[in-house]
């Protein structure tokens, strides 16, 4: 799948990143497919509401094939600057609770998330753009940042981590069904399209495109 994408986009694609993305991107997608799957939960957040019985048809395989989507599904603000000042100033309040993630398995995810975000800041400007959405002003507050100060993050924002595009429903929509299908076409036709959204986020008007 990552081989297909690959050429449409010269020069994009460190190979060496596409198994951390794809870590991060599976540890996301167990996250929130048992969540959808379980019981005893008495509400939902939006997405995993709207979309419970993509989400529980999600198998093994089907799973791994949207993991190794070539760029993050999880959103840390990456294409936010105003989220990253107070980081910048040393202040980072706990933002409000997404009802996504919870515990140490949220730290974990959003470290794991924050750590790529800072390598490519630092050392992959193109690809900080294509693999996390990530504006210019963004990297290079993130780049400057240090370890002490993301994992100090990490200990206080994950319960606020979402899935990329949670108010876009119909994006994961078709990236879930897309990945149940198993057909390679219809799925690298749906992930170029979030990259159209990835770019468009992290443009300088900060606007975001469409879903066709």
């Amino acid at each position: 799948m990552v081989e297909e994408l690959q050429p449409a986009l010269p020069g994009g694609w460190d190979p060496a990143l596409l198994a951390p993305i794809a870590e991060v991107n599976q540890y996301l997608l167990e996250a929130l497919r048992a969540t959808a799957m379980a019981s005893d939960r008495p509400r939902l957040p939006r997405l995993l509401t709207l979309l419970r019985e993509d989400w529980t048809r999600l198998d093994r395989a089907a799973l791994e094939r949207l993991a190794a989507c070539p760029y993050l599904l999880l959103d840390v603000g990456f294409s936010q600057p105003g989220r990253w000042e107070r980081l910048a100033e040393g202040v980072m309040d706990a933002p409000a609770a997404s009802g996504y993630f919870e515990g140490a398995g949220a730290v974990a995810l959003l470290r794991r998330a924050l750590m790529l975000g800072w390598h490519l800041a630092r050392s992959n400007r193109i690809g900080a753009r294509l693999v996390c959405g990530m504006s210019a002003a963004v990297a290079e507050r993130l780049g400057s940042s240090r370890l002490q100060d993301l994992e100090l993050l990490a200990e206080r924002s994950a319960a606020a981590l979402a899935p990329r595009w949670e108010q876009q429903p119909r994006v994961w929509q078709q990236l879930l069904r897309a990945a149940c299908l198993g057909q390679p076409r219809q799925l690298r036709a749906v992930q170029l399209r979030g990259l159209q959204l990835l770019a468009a986020a992290c443009a300088p008007c900060g606007a975001e495109a469409g879903w066709c």
